[in-house]
């Protein structure tokens, strides 16, 4: 259902007139969907949390409350300039439950951002969108924005707000490859004897029999591409019983797969998956997607039987390869921080989360809930759970001494 509603802003000091309407719901979403992809189209740095087709196959498929969704559309001089959307959500603060509203986060990206290309409009964007939230809440104490790299200049509107109608929280930080310098220079960031094991795994590919590697980006042939990376995860580690983390297994999402990479299709914007062959079967594969000049790697899987051939690492090391062949490509981003991916000493971007109070009698102790979770409370978590594994490799000592007759740790 569409729902204009044109509200009051405060005062800008730009003399073009600023207006906010909102269209709701996957019907809402559809209405603006000419003007998201113009205003992607102009954006400098084209990523995939900010591409339509990603949030028009998350809203259906994965998202809890659809009919909720809000397109907020903020017009200079009648024409659309932004683009924020934002869906229900409930988080708990403190151990409670609190219902806000969050910008889409569609399926393993791991950012959320609002549609703007003019950089100016994105600084004044924040005290607009608060202000008009503020009138329109619809019972939602938060609005929640990012994890956004910190160098974003959305982040300057805070400045416009008051210090106790927000808090900001440093969440982790996303491995990214300048892919615009040779690939030699990556190699040489590895460690001499992790190029050597590269080398020996190599050699132990090569024995195998019918290697290739193969990039699949035609539309036509990536459906049943993509089938075979869901049942090549599910029978990996993230298939395994209590762990459930396969894309198959997960409420929605082979759906928002499937949905998002038929969306997909553009010259520049497609989505592609990268394989390695072997003994007659895939053995590892990436599902990737690109966006103007950035290639994203959005999930890995690999056959455990060749765990000794490390299929997984020798495919990376070809597609980063293959990106820092193509003039095409400035950066490859693993939407991730993996423990894998630290001996390629990748660059580092880091993230933050803005919490921004709605509620008018709640700001105060809303926000200051938030800042004590976030400071002392954070602080104290990881302290005490230091002290929990200090306990627990003590005990296990303690239990080995025991069982050996040593009598435990002194002896």
């Amino acid at each position: 259902m569409n729902s204009p509603a044109p509200s009051p802003t405060p005062k800008h000091t730009d003399s073009s007139p600023i207006t906010i309407v909102e269209h709701r719901g996957v019907a809402g979403l559809d209405h603006v969907a000419r003007d998201w992809r113009r205003l992607y189209a102009e954006m400098p740095q084209r990523t995939g949390f900010h591409v339509y087709e990603a949030h028009r196959a998350y809203v259906p498929t994965v998202m809890a409350e659809p009919d909720h969704l809000r397109c907020v559309i903020i017009s200079v001089d009648a024409t659309a300039r932004a683009i924020c959307p934002l869906e229900s959500r409930s988080v708990h603060i403190l151990g409670r439950p609190v219902r806000v509203w969050r910008l889409t986060l569609p399926s393993h990206f791991p950012m959320g951002d609002v549609i703007c290309p003019d950089e100016a409009v994105r600084r004044q964007l924040l005290p607009l969108l608060t202000h008009y939230l503020r009138r329109s809440a619809g019972g939602r104490r938060l609005l929640i924005l990012g994890p956004l790299p910190q160098t974003s200049p959305l982040w300057a509107g805070l400045a416009e707000l008051a210090p106790y109608d927000y808090c900001l929280s440093r969440t982790s930080h996303v491995y990214v490859f300048d892919s615009r310098q040779p690939f030699e220079v990556l190699l040489k960031r590895l460690a001499r004897r992790y190029r050597a094991d590269l080398r020996r795994r190599y050699r132990r590919l090569e024995a195998l029999g019918n290697v290739r590697f193969a990039t699949v980006a035609n539309t036509a042939q990536l459906p049943a591409h993509l089938e075979a990376f869901f049942d090549l995860e599910a029978r990996g580690w993230k298939g395994r019983p209590g762990v459930g983390k396969a894309i198959r297994l997960r409420k929605g999402q082979p759906d928002f797969f499937r949905d998002f990479v038929a969306r997909m299709d553009g010259e520049d914007d497609h989505c592609e998956i990268n394989e390695l062959h072997a003994d007659g079967r895939c053995i590892a594969s990436l599902l990737c997607m690109r966006t103007g000049d950035e290639y994203a790697i959005m999930k890995t899987a690999y056959d455990e039987k060749y765990a000794h051939v490390a299929p997984g690492l020798l495919l990376l090391r070809h597609t980063l390869e293959r990106c820092c062949a193509d003039p095409r490509i400035a950066r490859v981003n693993m939407l991730g921080d993996a423990a894998w991916l630290r001996p390629w000493h990748p660059d580092r971007m880091e993230m933050q989360q803005a919490y921004i109070a709605l509620g008018r009698w709640s700001r105060w102790p809303l926000i200051a809930a938030l800042e004590f979770r976030f400071g002392y409370g954070r602080r104290a978590a990881r302290w005490l759970r230091g002290k929990m594994t200090v306990c627990k490799l003590i005990r296990r000592k303690e239990t080995v001494g025991r069982r050996s007759g040593s009598g435990g740790l002194g002896q």
